[in-house]
């Protein structure tokens, strides 16, 4: 019995020791090697189409940090440093890096979803994101497209600042109330959320609450408008039943 142990016993020795052995020495020689030096660092940035106006700046800016990883060892390289470097730059809402072996590190990066862009009197704009984020100013060549809004609070009021977002997410994004069909945005007292639409050439109310079934409404009378080869000025769905429309004068 004891003979038949020993000799599983050394049986399982012989195997194990060889492939311990293998794996330590690849495990030692992963830092002197040159076949694990990085050689390419892929760089895939997830954005939505209003931000392409801003994105080439942004990939230069992004890919010239990354670059500091190349030709280092993969296993040295400084992924958590530069995970922390990039995620400092207002636009960018989250990063991943991974290593993919043996000389490759994968980045991705999310930029932020930007709703708005605050224009000031000096026609100087302000990128604002869905979380209310308030970015720096952004040249008129690279802005994002985005509806404007003009009212000052937006940048010192966030309350203001929340409440409007939060409105205008509840805009159905469809037909003629789609995103790059709204040239302005702002909240007043009286008429609540307020969108200037571009091709209906039209100031539309909606008012504070139950925004989308309001928009369902106005969505309707520009259809009905359309069919009429009709152009409306005004647009009041501010009310809790009703759509008031005051036609545009025909020159």
């Amino acid at each position: 019995m004891w003979v038949m142990l020993f000799k599983k016993i050394r049986k399982v020795f012989f195997i194990v020791i060889p492939v311990v052995a293998i794996g330590l020495l690849g495990w030692s020689l992963r830092f002197e090697t040159e076949f694990f030096l990085v050689q390419k660092v892929p760089v895939d940035i997830q954005y939505k189409s209003n931000v392409e106006g801003s994105l080439k700046l942004l990939k230069s800016t992004i890919e010239a940090e990354t670059k500091a990883l190349k030709g280092i060892n993969i296993w040295k390289s400084d992924i958590n440093g530069l995970r922390e470097k990039l995620i400092t730059n207002d636009w960018i809402k989250n990063v991943e890096i991974q290593r993919e072996l043996p000389q490759k590190v994968y980045v991705k990066v999310d930029l932020e979803d930007i709703v708005f862009l605050y224009v000031d009197s000096q026609n100087r704009l302000r990128p604002f994101t869905q979380t209310g984020k308030v970015l720096k100013r952004v040249p008129k060549t690279s802005a994002p497209l985005a509806p404007l809004v003009r009212n000052k609070k937006i940048l010192k009021d966030k309350g203001y600042r929340k409440q409007i977002i939060e409105l205008f997410s509840e805009v159905p994004n469809i037909q003629s109330l789609n995103r790059n069909n709204i040239a302005e945005v702002d909240l007043g007292n009286v008429t609540g959320l307020s969108v200037k639409l571009i091709n209906e050439e039209a100031v539309v109310y909606l008012g504070t609450k139950n925004i989308s079934t309001k928009g369902l409404r106005v969505l309707r009378v520009t259809d009905y408008l359309k069919s009429q080869k009709q152009k409306a000025r005004v647009i009041d769905a501010s009310f809790s039943k009703k759509v008031l429309v005051r036609p545009r004068k025909r020159s």
